[in-house]
């Protein structure tokens, strides 16, 4: 199965929300257990940083993307006669 460039788009928007919800309950959780400061909350939410913007990213550039799977015609300029 071959994804064109805006469904590839969708999946990242999707990841890039799960893991911006992911951020926020971790943040939450180790604020309410006083761990906020720990070494590997650090760490932990600094991954999921570069996630978030590399999956972000990924998500607005594909779909600013001319995307050529969807041309009906085979995008050559016939007609398909």
């Amino acid at each position: 199965m071959k994804l064109n460039k805006k469904s590839t788009a969708r999946l990242y928007a999707l990841t890039c929300v799960a893991c911006v919800a992911w951020l926020v309950q971790s943040l939450m959780e180790a604020n309410a257990d006083g761990s906020l400061t720990n070494w590997a909350t650090i760490v932990f939410s600094l991954c999921l940083l570069v996630v978030i913007g590399w999956t972000g990213y990924s998500a607005i550039s594909g779909w600013n993307a001319k995307d050529d799977d969807d041309d009906e015609d085979g995008g050559d300029g016939s007609d398909g006669r």
